[in-house]
């Protein structure tokens, strides 16, 4: 027997599709009926791939362009950080050496 489950928050709505679950192990041990049941749920599985991947926002090219300008920027700036670190260390450790 399965158990509905309720959220704490009742104004926040569950997950879609919102149907109840089915039982695991229900079959009949028919090897070929699994194979075809396992045909089943990974054709849906890529089925649903294609919907959730519709509902996506992609960013724009512009959007796209500024954000690659961003990582790139900061990877620099975290790159030339680590170098004048790593040279005053070395410096000082090669002073007192």
């Amino acid at each position: 027997q399965l158990a509905e489950q309720r959220s704490p928050k009742p104004q926040v709505g569950g997950s879609t599709p919102s149907s109840r679950a089915e039982e695991i192990g229900t079959s009949s041990g028919n090897s070929r009926g699994e194979q075809k049941s396992m045909k089943e749920k990974i054709v849906n599985f890529f089925i649903d791939i294609r919907i959730e991947m519709e509902k996506v926002t992609w960013p724009s090219k512009e959007e796209l362009t500024e954000s690659t300008k961003i990582v790139i920027i900061i990877t620099l700036a975290i790159a030339a950080f680590a170098w004048v670190v790593d040279f005053a260390v070395s410096g000082m450790l090669n002073a007192i050496l």
